[in-house]
């Protein structure tokens, strides 16, 4: 177990029975886009440019090789997104504007099982979920509030930082194990992701979508899975099952 330090990232060394994973890094990157939907409240809107471009992605992977047909993995991958967004809210006794751009390094935690596509398991197809995590960066611009009693107030430059953050993603896509050695391998992880919840918190529906690319280094490793923690022990015929 001491060729394993991944796993006491997931919390994985207390699980009871022995199995085969993977665990890793791997590095890419990926191309962003961003759009804003309207919400159903007529008094809000929001708009977003300078979304499409490359970002670098970077992440380390727990990946259980053990099922006959479907196998649980995890990631964590860093990421950096950039964009300009605006946002308002409005009605009869006033409203707020704000405009923003926004420099985020964001941290998503996945979890994404995994449907073997040969006996091999050489090739998987990858489908779950990211919840992201602001983990630096900055988002400053310009920050207006009005009133209907005339009061108006402006502030050039503002730190808009706590209006934005990471949001929930779907996650599709493939990998492919390539045998570098007896335990070694070459990992290649084509991956799309779409947002499902907003990256901008105040009065605004900014989703974030990418496609991308990371290849890694993974080592295979025999040891606890997580999974066998949701297996029930098997009960020994001659003392029954403990009350």
């Amino acid at each position: 177990m001491r060729f394993c330090p991944i796993l006491i990232l997931f919390g994985l060394a207390s699980t009871p029975a022995y199995a085969q994973f993977d665990y890793g890094l791997a590095f890419g990157g990926a191309r962003t886009q961003m759009r804003a939907i309207q919400r159903d409240d007529p008094h809000a809107s929001a708009w977003v440019s300078d979304a499409a471009h490359s970002v670098f992605s970077a992440s380390m992977f727990y990946r259980e090789r053990y099922s006959n047909y479907v196998d649980l993995g995890f990631d964590a991958v860093l990421t950096h997104q950039s964009f300009s967004a605006g946002y308002s809210y409005s009605g009869l006794g006033g409203g707020t504007s704000k405009s923003a751009h926004a420099e985020l390094d964001l941290l998503y935690l996945g979890i994404k099982p995994e449907v073997r596509m040969d006996a091999k398991r050489l090739a998987v197809v990858r489908f779950g979920l990211m919840a992201g995590i602001r983990m630096g960066g900055s988002a400053r611009g310009i920050a207006q509030t009005w009133s209907a009693m005339g009061h108006y107030t402006r502030l050039e430059d503002a730190d808009l930082t706590g209006d934005f953050g990471g949001d929930l993603r779907f996650a599709f896509g493939f990998g492919f194990r390539v045998p570098a050695g007896e335990r070694w391998a070459i990992t290649i992880d084509p991956e799309a992701t779409i947002g499902l919840t907003s990256m901008v918190y105040d009065h605004a529906n900014i989703r974030g979508t990418d496609i991308g690319l990371r290849i890694g280094l993974s080592r295979r490793c025999g040891g606890k899975a997580l999974t066998t923690l949701f297996k029930a022990k098997p009960v020994d015929a001659a003392t029954g099952p403990a009350w």
